[in-house]
């Protein structure tokens, strides 16, 4: 195994899967892949430039910020857990389809995500990208409680 990409939105469960994708990464000497998909998926950008928080900022620098906050959160995670060959990479877009593209682009030989959130909407949500990211790819998919 040369390459283990994991997901991350910074949630807990999100976290539990940097440190097991982490663990991996070690145990088998492979490069750590981080990636984090913001929300702004839907959104062309100039739609994405009309909404503004109270501030004056626009949405799509607040996701940018966000997203580069949480892969340097995971970033810092793997690294106190002894890995020091990571690569971050933030995307917008469809969440699954943004992790199978990267997975494609990178030649990664296991995906890892979280479990993340509780209640009906997120089981919904995971049930959609889980069940993507396994239909549509011939990659190991870890899902971590």
């Amino acid at each position: 195994m040369e390459r283990i990409l994991v997901a991350t939105d910074g949630s807990e469960g999100a976290d539990r899967a940097v440190d097991f994708a982490a663990r991996m990464a070690l145990k088998y000497q492979a490069t750590l892949l981080i990636i984090n998909v913001t929300a702004g998926y839907a959104l062309p950008g100039q739609i994405l430039r009309q909404f503004t928080n109270a501030s004056g900022v626009w949405l799509e620098e607040t996701l940018t910020t966000l997203s580069a906050e949480t892969l340097k959160s995971a970033r810092e995670r793997a690294h106190g857990l002894g890995v020091h060959n990571i690569v971050l990479e933030s995307r917008s877009g469809n969440i699954a389809q943004a992790v199978l593209d990267y997975a494609d682009e990178k030649s990664v030989d296991a995906i890892v995500i979280g479990k993340w959130g509780s209640g009906r909407l997120a089981a919904a949500l995971l049930g959609s990208v889980t069940q993507k990211l396994v239909n549509l790819t011939d990659r190991v998919v870890i899902v971590v409680p």
